[in-house]
């Protein structure tokens, strides 16, 4: 009996440890998400970016092809989504909640959100940004360039990343689903970060 009021008593806490997100997601077998602590890869992030994005992300705006690591965010969520996945179209609402809340709590000066659109050709991620109205950066990764070197993880997938002294970025969580809580997953990105 103890010991199964403690394993219940160790998954509340583990639940509540943890990033608000519901797993509903495209899931991919081979699968291997990056650990938590390991070196992100300074991938390209190809596609046009706004003058207001490029301002936001510290690179310069227009079509390009920059290294992650060229951004000058403190905290980086990176999402991996596809515009055909119907999770990441269901969460596109929820993910500009998240952004429009680290604008509104001050945080944008230290936090920001892109997303990589794996599988996705240009045309393919505009279609998805003009449809949910997305208003921070995405990127495309028409080849699964990225999307390899990322773990081929499933969508959509976020990684919360923190800069390093280097320029680098190290993964502080990696999480398949959709988001449940805009308030709770920035607040699980804050305290993971020491913000």
């Amino acid at each position: 009996m103890k010991r199964t009021v403690f394993a219940v008593a160790l998954l509340v806490a583990l639940a509540a440890a943890a990033p608000a997100l519901a797993v509903e997601a495209s899931e991919a077998p081979r699968s291997k998400p990056l650990a938590v602590g390991s070196a992100f890869p300074d991938v390209p992030l190809i596609g046009p970016v706004s003058p207001e994005a490029a301002a936001a992300l510290g690179i310069a705006p227009g079509k390009a092809q920059t290294p992650i690591n060229a951004l000058t965010a403190e905290v980086l969520v990176v999402e991996i989504f596809s515009m055909y996945c119907p999770y990441c179209q269901k969460d596109a609402p929820t993910v500009n909640a998240l952004h429009d809340l680290i604008g509104k709590r001050g945080l944008s000066n230290r936090i920001a959100v892109i997303g990589i659109g794996a599988g996705n050709s240009d045309a393919e991620v505009d279609i998805f940004r003009k449809k949910y109205a997305i208003p921070f950066p995405l990127f495309s990764d028409a080849a699964f360039a990225v999307h390899v070197r990322v773990g081929e993880v499933g969508t959509p997938f976020f990684y919360v990343l923190k800069k390093q002294k280097d320029g680098s970025y190290t993964v502080l969580d990696g999480s398949l689903g959709v988001i449940n809580s805009p308030a709770e997953f920035l607040s699980f990105i804050t305290r993971k970060a020491g913000i």
